[in-house]
């Protein structure tokens, strides 16, 4: 049977309209993959595409860490063609375990908190070996802190004083807190031990009489308002310097180490005193691509100055600290190579480096 021009035609459109629904159904699912798969349009090293977006892990609103956190999520966002996202957590142990995965790729935590991460010691009972250090930032400086009219003046002195302990809402603490006592001579069982859960019930019982010490960072609002309400202010307790007394210290709480603060430096530093410190660090896990570590650096790197400038806390995040032998997780093999690159990576840093893969 012979067909109709009209029927022909129909069929031969009817073709077309086919072929041309069945091209759009095959773009739509390949740009559906494609943002599912999420590398963005712009090529990292060795032309490997980077992601879109990237998680950082901090503490909760309101804390330091989740303004340093917020810092570098603008600087990367703002400066390259990743998207950098802020996830607050009420601590790293909520956020440790996906990093450990792969499934976060940074992370904002002091490095005692990661040392004792790294290795599931401490506040840890599990292991999270694969956290590799980017980068470290500024040091943070911990202290038990005193009247200045106080006879307490070093961390010797605690014995039989009461203490605020116990830190159930911050087990880290613990061991912050008892690394100081360790720095003495002591342990918590040489102190009246006042239970506490976290740093606001602290400051209300050092302020209403009940311990004779409060325990919190330099330059910490709490610290500021004790200054302010206690009689005559307050000051830090110091640690002993001797050679033994920091490394009881060190061996108690990995990461923490000493450091000399100038009289003035902030509030309630009247004299230059010895303190335990440890650095704020950023860390990834040891599967994050080297393309996206190299990435991040740079951006970093070459921002420097104007991170610095973001918020006082970002002032100490230095070039000349990014690498440093104070080092308490082992660096990702992507950052080792940056550094490397831009001359920091000094030779002592390999054996350390070694040391710490061995955990």
């Amino acid at each position: 049977m012979i067909m109709q021009p009209r029927k022909i035609l129909a069929k031969q459109i009817g073709r077309k309209f086919i072929r041309v629904l069945f091209s759009g159904f095959a773009v739509l699912f390949v740009s559906g993959w494609l943002n599912i798969l999420g590398p963005s349009s712009a090529l990292g090293a060795e032309g490997k595409p980077l992601p879109r977006s990237l998680i950082i892990a901090t503490h909760a609103v309101g804390t330091g860490f989740h303004a340093d956190g917020s810092v570098v999520a603008k600087m990367v966002s703002e400066r390259s063609p990743m998207t950098m996202v802020v996830r607050p957590h009420p601590g790293p142990p909520a956020w440790l375990p996906g990093m450990n995965n792969g499934e976060i790729e940074f992370g904002v935590i002091v490095g005692s908190d990661g040392a004792t991460a790294y290795r599931g010691v401490g506040a840890h009972r599990k292991a999270y070996p694969n956290m590799r250090l980017l980068m470290i930032g500024a040091p943070m400086h911990l202290s038990f802190w005193a009247p200045v009219a106080s006879p307490i003046k070093t961390t010797a002195d605690l014995k039989g004083k009461r203490v605020p302990s116990g830190w159930a809402g911050l087990p880290i603490i613990q061991y912050t807190g008892g690394a100081a006592l360790a720095n003495g001579g002591l342990t918590w069982d040489d102190v009246v031990k006042v239970p506490v859960a976290e740093l606001a019930e602290n400051l209300r019982a050092f302020m209403e009489g009940r311990t004779d010490v409060l325990w919190h960072s330099v330059g910490a609002p709490a610290v500021q308002e004790a200054n302010v309400r206690i009689s005559g202010g307050v000051r830090p307790v110091a640690i002993r310097t001797s050679p033994e007394s920091l490394k009881r210290m060190a061996d108690f709480n990995p990461g923490t180490y000493m450091m000399m603060l100038k009289k003035g430096a902030a509030v309630g530093i009247v004299e230059d005193v010895p303190l335990q410190s440890e650095d704020i660090t950023v860390v990834a896990p040891a599967q994050l691509p080297e393309e996206v570590v190299a990435a991040i650096l740079k951006v970093l790197w070459d921002s420097n100055d104007e991170l610095r400038k973001v918020t006082p806390r970002m002032r100490a995040w230095t070039r000349e600290r990014m690498v440093s032998t104070q080092a308490a997780v082992p660096y990702h093999p992507a950052a080792i190579k940056f550094f490397r690159d831009k001359g920091v990576w000094s030779p002592d840093m390999e054996p350390l480096q070694q040391k710490l893969l061995g955990r």
